[in-house]
């Protein structure tokens, strides 16, 4: 019974460092993916979605990214800034991004809307072929630290050389959460388990 007990414990201490050791790897991956701030020069500024809410008014998340977007655009990082999401109506995340950074100084010729993505893998093929129709082959990627990585690597599969600048702003409420799921979702799109759909 004591044998039984010891093997057992010593069963768990293993998986709860092999455990340790994956979600570590899995968070430095995020991390240094989208985490930390590139100075390089680049084609464009790639700015994927998030929430819109009724009024027409960009969710937190995306006004984080809109205002970091915005700020690059002004000091000269990329002459371009292409915003993508798709939506519905008033809803249209493309349409909303581009009207705030029209109001926020970024001329209308230099945003280039793509309004048909639903996710993150959608925006990430869509935005590839809009830059190949360009010329365009380096982008800057700006979204909240936790998902650069993830539409970086959708970008990069798409033969794109991408570059982070992960948005300022507050934590956001859920974040923890988003983490978790990024965690989980880089591995599965770098293995493009999502396109099995």
């Amino acid at each position: 019974m004591r044998e039984r007990l010891k093997t057992t414990l010593r069963l768990a201490k293993r998986v709860l460092v092999v455990t340790a050791l994956i979600t570590t790897a899995l968070f430095a991956w995020v991390y240094i993916g989208g985490g930390l701030e590139s100075s390089q020069q680049a084609d464009c500024i790639v700015v994927p979605g998030a929430a819109v809410w009724r009024n027409r008014t960009p969710s937190d998340a995306l006004l984080y990214r809109l205002e970091k977007a915005a700020a690059l655009y002004h000091d000269g990082r990329a002459p371009n800034v292409i915003v993508t999401g798709g939506g519905e109506g008033n809803y249209a995340e493309g349409e909303v991004m581009a009207e705030w950074l029209i109001q926020h100084g970024v001329p209308k010729p230099a945003i280039i809307i793509e309004n048909e993505s639903a996710t993150t893998r959608d925006s990430g093929l869509n935005v590839a072929a809009l830059m190949r129709k360009r010329g365009f082959k380096t982008a800057l990627v700006v979204s909240q630290w936790f998902h650069v990585a993830r539409t970086r690597l959708c970008l990069e599969q798409e033969g794109v050389e991408t570059y982070a600048s992960p948005s300022d702003g507050k934590v956001l409420v859920k974040e923890p959460y988003f983490v978790g799921r990024e965690m989980v979702a880089l591995p599965a799109y770098a293995l493009r388990l999502d396109e099995l759909r």
